[in-house]
Order: structure tokens, then sequence, then C-alpha cells
């Protein structure tokens, strides 16, 4: 029977992490302030978007789409995008990239897609 080495002891263990020693990203943790500040003044279920991130994802179009979805609730992509009066490629794209940033996801209806707002609010950190 082969005999097998031990594991190497530079991977740290998940078990034994210490956050003191972690190299957190400042701006990260300013977002995570900023969410549970608005957590405790009235706006849970906040998405914090890092600014960059939101530049190159929100535009017309896409503010046109969430608004749209915070007061319905399409059946499907095909159906959201006969509602808004665009092509279904164009917005199955534009969901796409919402929901790489975690704005909306996809209610299973049957074999549709139903596209739904993951957070009740979405806002953009501080600029300054």
């Amino acid at each position: 029977m082969p005999e097998f080495e031990d594991p190497p002891t530079s991977v740290p263990d998940p078990n034994e992490f210490e956050s003191e020693e972690a190299d957190i990203d400042e701006r990260l943790e300013l977002r995570a302030a900023f969410s549970a500040t608005l957590t405790q003044h009235g706006y849970p279920d906040t998405l914090v978007l890092a600014r960059d991130r939101a530049e190159e994802v929100f535009h017309d179009r896409r503010l046109d789409l969430l608004d749209h979805l915070k007061d319905n609730d399409p059946r499907s992509v095909r159906a959201l995008a006969e509602e808004l009066g665009y092509d279904k490629g164009v917005i199955s794209r534009d969901l796409q990239k919402l929901a790489s940033i975690d704005v909306i996801e996809y209610a299973e209806e049957g074999r549709s897609k139903a596209p739904r707002l993951k957070h009740e609010h979405v806002v953009v950190e501080p600029v300054v």
C-alpha cells in the first residue's frame, strides 16, 4: 500500500483565520460599514456597489429595466423584453450583466426564468 505524504505546511488552515492578519481592501470595509449604517437607519437589504462597477454597468436602458422590475413581475425574459419594447437578446445580456453584480436574480417558473430584483435597495458607494 502506498504511503501518503503529509500535506504541505504552507497552506493555511481556513479554520485558523485571523481577521487582523487579513489584507482587506479599505474600500470594501467602507462599503460594508456604509451598508450597516443604511440598515440601522431603515434601509435593510441594501447592496452597496463600488463606484467603478456601477459606472460600467448602469446606463439608461438598464436603469429603465430596473425601474420596470421594481413595479412589475414579468413571467420571463421574453415577456420583459416585450413589455419594454426591446430585443430579447439585448435584454438577456443586460440581465446577465446585472446578475453578475448581484442586482437581479431569476425565479424558476416552469420552463421560464423570471427576472426579479434581488435587493430592496441598490446604492453606489460614496464618491468622496
